[in-house]
């Protein structure tokens, strides 16, 4: 038997660039999406992130985080419970799961959502502004 002249060899080192590229593309073209619709994007997330123990785990998801390691963090008895509201946030996509380098599942937020302006994802997540420190001058006395 013959090989197919039209047989098309491809490594998996070229797959692995070609899906990254695209997972380029599509991080860039949400980036525009959120800012082109910010306000929509905005409201969006509003109707989701009605919780606090929503908030939290949406909070705590800014950088990857495991199952395990938003249990330990957000302090969940077990992953079913964690998951009653992980699963919930995942429909509405404001996170969006990712395999890490070493092939762990993690958790982080969506494009869209984490290109939304710091101020307004703080305000979504109740999180409180850092209070400027403003130091008072001593009072001197002039009576000797």
């Amino acid at each position: 038997m013959n090989p197919k002249k039209d047989a098309l060899e491809i490594s998996s080192t070229q797959i692995h660039t070609d899906l990254k590229e695209i997972k380029e593309r599509i991080a860039a073209l949400e980036t525009v999406a959120s800012l082109a619709n910010r306000p929509a994007v905005e409201a969006y997330a509003r109707t989701v992130l009605t919780s606090s123990a929503v908030n939290a785990i949406v909070a705590a998801c800014e950088t990857p985080k495991t199952k395990e390691e938003l249990r330990a963090e957000l302090g969940y008895a077990n992953i079913p419970a964690l998951d009653y509201h992980l699963s919930q946030i995942r429909q509405h996509d404001i996170l969006q799961p990712e395999t890490n380098d070493d092939g762990i599942l993690t958790f982080r937020w969506s494009n869209l959502f984490a290109r939304l302006p710091k101020g307004t994802l703080n305000a979504l997540l109740g999180i409180a502004k850092p209070k400027k420190v403003v130091k008072k001058a001593a009072k001197v006395s002039h009576h000797a």
